[in-house]
């Protein structure tokens, strides 16, 4: 979520408050209201996200969250509708301090061998790289924004600094998983800016069922 250009700071926390209550309030699962930190791509200014029991707990308070979330405070906002995919959760004792949500969308012309394979890679990522403690991988069944979105690739990271670093600077990123990104390749398959954005986490957000 974007905040607008003129929005004061005093108009801003009332937003996010408001927001906040909206959501403490829609019978949701899980949740997760935070502001981002530095660093995101294309990712704003606040995340939120909401998990809920079933399609019908969704619709009983999507109007409530989307009259908190339009507002003069708020410029834009990037979002996706999804059933949870391929989630996983490693044995690391150690909690997740930060979720990251990455949006991409794969071309449409994509072939369903090849779409099947890029997921494949993205999946073989938490094998390698021991900074992340759960992850889920979903298609989208509705894209809220600009931009339409097919996937959400989240992550609880063990702290800023891995997701940073080892995520980003880790072979099987640079090696296996950039080519499906990078224009200048031929496997690439997402073309669009993709939405890259993170935050504090206070509490497990993405679980096993």
């Amino acid at each position: 979520m974007h905040a607008a250009n003129g929005a004061g700071a005093d108009e801003w926390t009332a937003a996010v408050k408001n927001i906040a209550a909206v959501a403490e309030s829609s019978n949701a699962l899980r949740r997760l209201v935070c502001t981002t930190l530095p660093g995101v791509i294309n990712g704003g200014d606040l995340i939120v996200h909401l998990q809920f029991e079933d399609e019908m707990a969704w619709q009983t308070a999507r109007d409530a969250v989307d009259d908190s979330l339009r507002c003069a405070a708020v410029d834009h906002f990037h979002g996706a509708e999804y059933s949870s995919g391929t989630t996983g959760r490693s044995g690391a004792e150690a909690a997740g301090q930060v979720y990251r949500a990455l949006f991409i969308r794969v071309s449409p012309s994509t072939p369903q061998d090849v779409l099947e394979e890029f997921e494949r890679d993205l999946l073989r990522m938490p094998t390698h790289i021991s900074s992340i403690c759960a992850w889920r991988l979903s298609r989208v069944d509705a894209a809220i924004g600009h931009t339409p979105w097919t996937h959400v690739w989240e992550q609880e990271f063990t702290d800023l600094g891995s997701l940073q670093t080892q995520y980003l600077d880790h072979p099987i990123h640079w090696a296996v998983v950039d080519r499906w990104f990078d224009p200048e390749c031929p496997e690439a398959v997402v073309h669009d800016r993709i939405c890259h954005t993170f935050g504090n986490l206070t509490e497990r957000l993405l679980t096993v069922e």
